[in-house]
């Protein structure tokens, strides 16, 4: 779905407005308040508030990706903060409240959309409309996707001022609502919806431990598949990719570099497209104190603004095959799902280990490689933390003089809005 109706939505009349002003040569605005909950009922706003679910969601993704991305060590900082660069206590690896509040108000709101705009649906529609309407499939898979994004990377779940709770009961939601979602996109004839249902419910099972269920939905989306998040190119620059846009000299912000990452360690000896970077002589535009000015080393995954992120892919799908049979302990099969991404990305192949430390090693690694700059590293680390899975990670991307880093957040916590206006969430 194109997120910049939204916005023309939302602008049409104010540029109306404008034009009337214009050509009447009078400048006085009178604001109309706000919107009546009656147009919001009407079949002809459904479109716009399906889009608005996935425009916020994918706002506050962006946001995600990047500041975890350095605190995963995915990324290094250059010592710049502010609209586009990354907060000081997160140069060092840390997600705290005083710089984080965008992230978990931004996806909060996407989460209040998506239950608010299933549920108008419902009532718009009828029941029967809603069960095979693709925009009712489209609002579901967005509602997923936000869910999905939350349990996996939000310290706590919080719903409307509700007590703070685990945050994998917000995994548990993105299965039910992908469940839901599969069934109406079946319904409505939507191949693209019926995969991402699988693909979205897949993550929320593996993120749960129903490895049986992840396998079982993932071996039915095709590897060629992505669902993506999309962004633009026009507007505001918040709208833009903001991997991209933040390691540019473009938007003259150079805020993070592949120097000092395993990634580029990776890429130097591989040539693996999948994470590659360009190695250039210029330096950050600011300063990180334990070394001064950074090499400023682009990532390349993002060739531009309008660059969509990754929700859900076939080739992440065969990662949760591979990490199944490892679980399993089937080592030949964990290493012919990777070797076979690897070969569809020129990659140089790996032998199957022996011992299945090592093979965890390959696994996480590659998990590392194919999901890179996706937000997707830290809620790994957690989990592989909290299972208490063997293998090992680089020492450039764990504490230590190696990485940098001072400690290693692997959830986002609550804003400082939401603890300064919700009594039941005092962590």
């Amino acid at each position: 779905m194109d997120r910049q109706k939204i916005a023309r939505n939302v602008r049409g009349p104010v540029l109306a407005i404008a034009l009337v002003g214009q050509v009447a040569c009078a400048f006085s605005v009178t604001n109309p308040g706000p919107t009546l909950d009656k147009y919001l009922s009407d079949s002809v706003a459904i479109r716009a508030q399906v889009n608005s679910v996935g425009y916020t969601l994918g706002d506050g993704l962006n946001y995600l990706v990047l500041q975890g991305a350095v605190a995963a060590r995915e990324l290094f900082p250059t010592g710049t903060s502010g609209q586009f660069g990354v907060e000081p206590r997160n140069w060092v690896g840390f997600l705290v409240t005083e710089e984080q509040g965008t992230v978990w108000n931004t996806l909060q709101q996407a989460r209040w959309l998506g239950d608010q705009v299933v549920t108008r649906m419902r009532g718009i529609l009828g029941e029967t409309a809603f069960a095979k309407h693709p925009l009712a499939a489209q609002a579901l898979v967005w509602r997923g996707f936000t869910y999905r994004v939350l349990g996996e990377n939000m310290c706590f779940s919080v719903i409307d001022g509700g007590p703070l709770k685990p945050a994998p009961e917000d995994v548990q939601r993105a299965e039910s609502t992908f469940t839901a979602a599969l069934a109406v996109a079946t319904a409505a004839n939507s191949a693209t919806l019926v995969n991402a249902s699988y693909a979205g419910r897949a993550q929320a099972r593996m993120l749960q431990g129903n490895w049986d269920g992840a396998k079982a939905d993932a071996a039915i989306v095709p590897t060629s598949f992505t669902y993506q998040m999309p962004y633009y190119g026009t507007g505001d620059a918040p709208g833009y990719n903001r991997v991209y846009w933040s390691s540019t000299t473009e938007g003259l912000y150079k805020s993070h570099s592949t120097w000092k990452t395993w990634y580029a360690n990776y890429y130097d000896t591989s040539s693996d497209p999948r994470v590659k970077y360009t190695k250039t002589t210029l330096v950050g535009a600011g300063i990180f104190p334990p070394v001064g000015k950074v090499p400023w080393w682009p990532q390349a995954k993002y060739a531009n603004r309008t660059a969509g992120i990754n929700l859900a892919s076939g080739r992440e799908m065969r990662l949760i095959e591979a990490e199944a049979a490892l679980r399993a302990g089937d080592i030949a099969t964990a290493i012919a799902r990777i070797n076979a991404l690897r070969t569809l990305s020129n990659a140089p192949l790996v032998t199957a280990p022996s011992a299945i430390n090592d093979a965890w090693t390959l696994l996480k690694r590659e998990r590392g490689i194919e999901l890179w700059l996706e937000g997707r590293r830290i809620g790994d680390f957690r989990r592989w933390i909290a299972a208490g899975t063997p293998g090992d990670l680089d020492p450039l991307e764990t504490l230590g003089t190696a990485s940098y880093l001072d400690g290693q957040g692997t959830c986002f916590p609550l804003s400082q809005a939401e603890i300064d206006t919700n009594p039941n969430a005092k962590p």
